[in-house]
This record gives C-alpha cells, sequence and structure tokens, in this order.
C-alpha cells in the first residue's frame, strides 16, 4: 500500500484545505472541484501560449498559402475569372486593398503581404498598450 502524502494543502485556485491523492505523488496542486480544475487547466493553457506563441503563428501561414494553392487550381478548372473570387478570410479587416495587390503580385504573394502586415500591425498595438 502508498504511503502516504505529507497531509492537507491549500488548493492553488480557491485556497480551501484538501487532502491529495495519494497516487499523485505530490503533483496534485487543486482540490479536485471541477471549477478549480478548469482555471487550472486555463492558466497552464495560458503559460503555454505565451511561452509557444511562434508555433500556430507558422503554421498559420502555410495553412493559408496551401488552401489559396487548392483553390488556385480549382479556378483553372473552371471558367470564372481569379479577379471575380472573394478574398480570401483574414483575421482583421483588409488593410490593403485585395484587388491591386492581387492583379500586381498574385493571389500568392498577397497572402505573404497581407500577413506581414497584419503581424506589423499587431506588433505595433502590443508596444503601444505594453507602455500604459
Amino acid at each position: 500500500m502508498a504511503k502516504s502524502s505529507s497531509g492537507k494543502r491549500p488548493c492553488c485556485i480557491c485556497r480551501k484545505w484538501f487532502k491529495p491523492d495519494v497516487r499523485q505523488k505530490g503533483r496534485q496542486t487543486t482540490c479536485g472541484r471541477s471549477a478549480c480544475k478548469t482555471e487550472q487547466h486555463r492558466r497552464n493553457c495560458q503559460k503555454w501560449n505565451k511561452k509557444n506563441g511562434e508555433y500556430f503563428k507558422n503554421n498559420y501561414l502555410g495553412k493559408k498559402l496551401e488552401k489559396i494553392e487548392e483553390e488556385s487550381s480549382k479556378e483553372f478548372k473552371s471558367s470564372i475569372p481569379p479577379h471575380e473570387h472573394p478574398p480570401p478570410n483574414c483575421l482583421a479587416k483588409p488593410v490593403l486593398p485585395y484587388e491591386i495587390l492581387e492583379n500586381e503580385y498574385g493571389t500568392r504573394n498577397m497572402i505573404v503581404i497581407q500577413y506581414v502586415a497584419w503581424q506589423i500591425l499587431n506588433q505595433s498595438y502590443d508596444s503601444k498598450t505594453a507602455f500604459r
């Protein structure tokens, strides 16, 4: 039989005292209520996202470019000209004119330019809020 842990400890969320499960071997930090577990999970996800923010940014651009390539291969098969298709969805309102970018640089480059502009705007917004 497993040796019991050192006794009661406070929950890191609600601060109520609880007796940890002996199978957790000192790793249990919440009392086990669903509200505390949910809050601990939210905090852990927030920490992970701060530490690994580049993970989703790198995947986002690649997936968006793949989607455009698939759509452009379908466009060649159809008789509808590419400029009549609506622009791809983006996270923010369009900052740059889609038609000019698409005509001058092509759809693929338009996506990259839009992504870079969006990143610049986010960086400038983050730097402005950091000094307040």
